[in-house]
C-alpha cells in the first residue's frame, strides 16, 4: 500500500479492476461505466475518478490533459499543485469554479456567483490516465483535506492491466473470424458476439478477464467454444417440446436493469434488490435462456414455468448437496456462506423450504447478501458492525466477481425475502 491509511478503511475497486483505492468506511462507491463515484457519508466529499485509455502515441501527461474547459468552463484563482508522492506520473491544478452551465454575462451581474473549490488531478499508468475531480465543501476543510489526500495517495494499479472492454472485444471477434471462417461473425455495441445464427454476451466474459488479464486465451477459448457448438445443435434441441425439457428447467437470479434493457425478450419476473428471476435450460456444459415466444408455443405461463423450476431447483439441490460454513457464536453474530460455488447457490434463496434450514442456524430474520451469481452470504441480525461488514464485502465482490448481481442487501423472514433497508440506505 502506498499509503499508511487507517487498517479500518474499506476498499474500492475503479473500472475493469484496473486500480483499487482506500476510503473511510461509510463512504458510498458507485461504478457507471469508465466512472468510480466515490462520496461521504455525509455528502460533504464527492470525488469522481474518470478512466481514459489513452492513444499509443501519448508518452507524458500535460495541461491540457486535464480537460479543464470542459470540467469547469468558468473557473478561477486557477494554480498547479505537487505531485502525489506515488510511483505513477501525475499533475494537477485546483481553483474554484460555478457549477452547472455557464451563465450569461447580464445575470452574473444581478445574480451573485456561487463558487465551489475543486482539485483536478490526472493520474497515468501506463495507457490508462485516471482523471480524478474533488469537490470541496463551501468552507475549507483541513481534516477533509488530508482524508483526500490520503485516499489519493492509497491508489494501487493492477499488473498487468486489463485492456478497456471495446478492445477485449474486438480481440475476441478477431479470434472467432480466424477460428471459424465458415460462419458471419460481428459484434454490436452491447458486447454481444453473433456467430451464425447464435449470441453470447461477452459482459461476464470480460469480468473473469478483468480479474485475470493474463489469462486471456484460458478465458476466452471455452466461451468460443460453447457458441460454435451450438450451431451443430439441430432444430429439435433449439427448439423443444416443454416435456422435452421440463426436467432441466432452473430459476436463475438476474440483474433487472441488464434484463430489461438487453434482453427483454427473455422469460423473467421481477423480484426484489434490483433483481428479476429469468429461467434456463441446463445444458451439460451451459445452460441458456428460455424466451417469451417459447412459453407461449407451450401455453403456459410464467408463473407456471416458475413452479416447474422451484421445484428442478429442490431436487438438484437434493443431488448435489450443497455444504455450507458457519462461522461466528451462537449467541452472537453468524456468518453462513456455501463452501463452492455453483451456478445455483443465489438462485436457492427463492426456495421457502431452504429459507426454513437457514432459520434453524441463524434466527427467524437474517440478512443475505448476494453479489454474484454463484455466491451468497448469509448473517444473523445480532451484530450491526458485523452487517456493516458484510455490506462493504458485497460492494467489493460485486465490482469484482463475474455475473454480478447486486450490491444491495436481502432480508428473510417468515414473509419471505425483501430488501433489507438498514444498510442499503
Amino acid at each position: 500500500m502506498t499509503a499508511n491509511v487507517p487498517s479500518h478503511w474499506n476498499t474500492s475497486v475503479g473500472p475493469s479492476n484496473w486500480f483499487v483505492l482506500r476510503h473511510p468506511p461509510g463512504w458510498k462507491s458507485q461504478t457507471d461505466g469508465n466512472i468510480l463515484h466515490l462520496t461521504s457519508s455525509d455528502d460533504r466529499i464527492s470525488l469522481t475518478l474518470h478512466c481514459i485509455w489513452l492513444e499509443g502515441t501519448v508518452k507524458r501527461l500535460e495541461d491540457h490533459s486535464l480537460l479543464l474547459e470542459e470540467i469547469f468552463p468558468v473557473r478561477r484563482n486557477v494554480e498547479s499543485l505537487v505531485a502525489l508522492d506515488i510511483p505513477q506520473e501525475n499533475i494537477g491544478v485546483q481553483g474554484e469554479a460555478v457549477l452547472g452551465p455557464e451563465t450569461p454575462w447580464w445575470k452574473r451581474a444581478l445574480t451573485p456567483q456561487e463558487w465551489r473549490r475543486w482539485r483536478v488531478r490526472a493520474i497515468k499508468c501506463q495507457s490508462l490516465c485516471v482523471m480524478v475531480i474533488y469537490l470541496q465543501d463551501d468552507e475549507f476543510d483541513p481534516e477533509a483535506d488530508t482524508i483526500m489526500s490520503l485516499v489519493m495517495r492509497s491508489i494501487e494499479f493492477a499488473e498487468p492491466l486489463a485492456d478497456p472492454p471495446s478492445m477485449f472485444a474486438n480481440r475476441v471477434l478477431n479470434i472467432a473470424r480466424t477460428q471459424f471462417p465458415g460462419y458471419a461473425c460481428e459484434l454490436d455495441d452491447q458486447l454481444q458476439l453473433q456467430l451464425g445464427d447464435s449470441k453470447i454476451n461477452l459482459f461476464n466474459v470480460y469480468r473473469r478477464y478483468a480479474n485475470s488479464p493474463d489469462q486471456f486465451e484460458e478465458i476466452v477459448q471455452p466461451a468460443l467454444d460453447t457458441l460454435h457448438d451450438v450451431q451443430n445443435w439441430d432444430t429439435t434441441r433449439l427448439n423443444p417440446s416443454l416435456a422435452d425439457i421440463q426436467e432441466r428447467i432452473m430459476p436463475m437470479l438476474y440483474p433487472a436493469s441488464t434484463w430489461k434493457k438487453q434482453f427483454p425478450d427473455f422469460a423473467a419476473q421481477p423480484w426484489v434488490g434490483g433483481l428479476a428471476i429469468l429461467y434456463v435450460v441446463d445444458e451439460a456444459d451451459a445452460y441458456w435462456y428460455l424466451r417469451n415466444d417459447q412459453i407461449e408455443t407451450w401455453d403456459v405461463t410464467v408463473e407456471e414455468i416458475h413452479d416447474i423450476a422451484i421445484q428442478n431447483l429442490n431436487v438438484y439441490f437434493e443431488k448435489n448437496s450443497m455444504e455450507l460454513i458457519l462461522t461466528g457464536e451462537p449467541d452472537g453474530a453468524q456468518l453462513l456462506l456455501p463452501e463452492r460455488p455453483d451456478a445455483y447457490n443465489s438462485a436457492r434463496l427463492l426456495s421457502k423450504s431452504f429459507h426454513r434450514s437457514l432459520q434453524e442456524l441463524l434466527g427467524r430474520e437474517f440478512v443475505v447478501g448476494v453479489p454474484n451469481r454463484d455466491f451468497f452470504v448469509a448473517v444473523s441480525l445480532n451484530s450491526d458492525e458485523v452487517i456493516a461488514q458484510v455490506q462493504a464485502k458485497i460492494t467489493d465482490d460485486h465490482d469484482r466477481m463475474d455475473h454480478p448481481l447486486s450490491k444491495r442487501l436481502l432480508l428473510v423472514s417468515s414473509d419471505g425475502v425483501s430488501e433489507f433497508v438498514g444498510w442499503n440506505n
